[in-house]
């Protein structure tokens, strides 16, 4: 039986395939379209990167929603079979209410489940800063470390991690409420790519940078901000898009060719975030080596 046993959700963007390898448990947030609710991991990704521009001009973009507590709870029923404690690491409580509904779930689990020790912590991120954030305190547990310490590892993780995210279009997260102090940049009329960051800097909130006129600008300020963030030290990188994989290989291949890199990744949107920032969207998340 396993001392830990890792949890996170949909939105750190972790393949299957990797969640598999380090025996991670992914709970999947949910998609409503046209009235019928899907986990958003069971939809057809290349479907739903091409429904989106006629969702957007229809008006009618799909509705979103967290894990349920009842959702959590069945994950901690099925964790509490294999491990003496779990560990799960969401996405920030400031883009929704899975932190919520995994600490209901867990005064749930108290009563019915009394010999498992279960710990809940918000990432302050997402999507691949999350991920990053997982496999750290996953490589804990693989240690065989006990709960406190794995949490304590994700907490110090939580600190180092950075997250920046490119936009050429901010219509979707301003629709969906999620843009806070960039707000007054979604409705410029200037056309730009934008870069946010979300991470225990800015309270797990997106927070604006800069506008740059091309995307090659916004790739020289996202790498003057690594550069000067992480000062030649070893890094490790998680890259997101949304239907834009060439432009994420792009990217990928320029840090490393600028960087010295422990790990790299590049995984797809799911729906659900995509949903939140359209199209085209790349997320650049690292942390750097002590």
């Amino acid at each position: 039986m396993d001392k830990v046993a890792i949890m996170t959700d949909t939105v750190s963007h972790m393949s299957e395939e990797m969640a598999k390898k380090n025996n991670i448990t992914m709970v999947p947030l949910h998609v409503t379209i046209d009235s019928k609710t899907y986990a958003e991991n069971e939809v057809d990704l290349n479907w739903f990167y091409k429904q989106m521009p006629l969702w957007k001009r229809d008006d009618r973009l799909p509705l979103t929603s967290s894990p349920s507590a009842g959702d959590f709870f069945q994950a901690y029923q099925n964790l509490s079979k294999v491990a003496k404690s779990i560990l799960y690491i969401g996405y920030s409580p400031k883009l929704g209410m899975a932190i919520d509904a995994a600490l209901q779930a867990k005064t749930m689990a108290q009563r019915q489940l009394p010999n498992i020790d279960i710990e809940v912590v918000g990432s302050l991120t997402a999507c691949g800063a999350q991920m990053l954030v997982v496999l750290e305190a996953c490589r804990a547990a693989a240690k065989g470390r006990t709960l406190p310490e794995v949490l304590q590892v994700a907490n110090t993780m939580i600190q180092k991690v950075s997250f920046i995210y490119l936009s050429d279009d901010l219509y979707y997260l301003a629709k969906g409420g999620r843009i806070h102090k960039a707000r007054p940049w979604a409705g410029s009329k200037v056309t730009n790519t934008v870069l946010l960051e979300m991470d225990a800097t800015t309270g797990g909130e997106n927070s604006p940078l800069a506008r740059c006129r091309t995307k090659g600008q916004a790739l020289q300020t996202l790498f003057e901000i690594v550069k000067e963030g992480s000062k030649g030290k070893r890094l490790h990188v998680g890259i997101n898009h949304a239907d834009a994989l060439v432009e994420a290989k792009e990217l990928r291949d320029k840090t490393l060719s600028q960087f010295d890199c422990a790990e790299i990744y590049i995984t797809p949107i799911l729906p659900v975030v995509t949903t939140h920032t359209g199209l085209g969207s790349r997320w650049f998340s690292w942390w750097s080596e002590d």
